[in-house]
């Protein structure tokens, strides 16, 4: 019991290669002080607030702006205006209010 308690003891060899590796210098690195100036902050660039969900979508949104239709031809039934490869909207209302008056009746 006791012997799976104790670690066993580092090899000397390993110890001498590694120990070159632990010794660090010291660095000093200065800095200007106009550098300072201008990263502190950039450091406290930060927002105050969360910015709110409109304001976030009005920047998703932004480049995505209406275009105009331009594939427009004219119903064949009635003659009105409407969109190419979509029914007429004015023919279906009479087909709709010819059913329901079918249906009454």
């Amino acid at each position: 019991m006791a012997s799976r308690l104790l670690a066993p003891l580092p090899r000397p060899g390993i110890a001498a290669f590694f120990a070159p590796a632990s010794f660090t210098l010291p660095i000093a690195i200065t800095v200007p002080p106009l550098l300072a100036d201008l990263w502190e902050s950039v450091l406290r660039a930060v927002p105050k607030k969360k910015t709110s969900h409109m304001k976030k979508r009005h920047r998703q949104m932004a480049g995505k702006a209406l275009k105009d239709v331009e594939s427009l031809n004219k119903c064949p039934g009635c003659g009105q205006v409407k969109r190419a490869h979509l029914l007429c909207p004015h023919c279906v209302k009479d087909i709709k209010q010819s059913w329901k008056s079918a249906q009454t009746a």
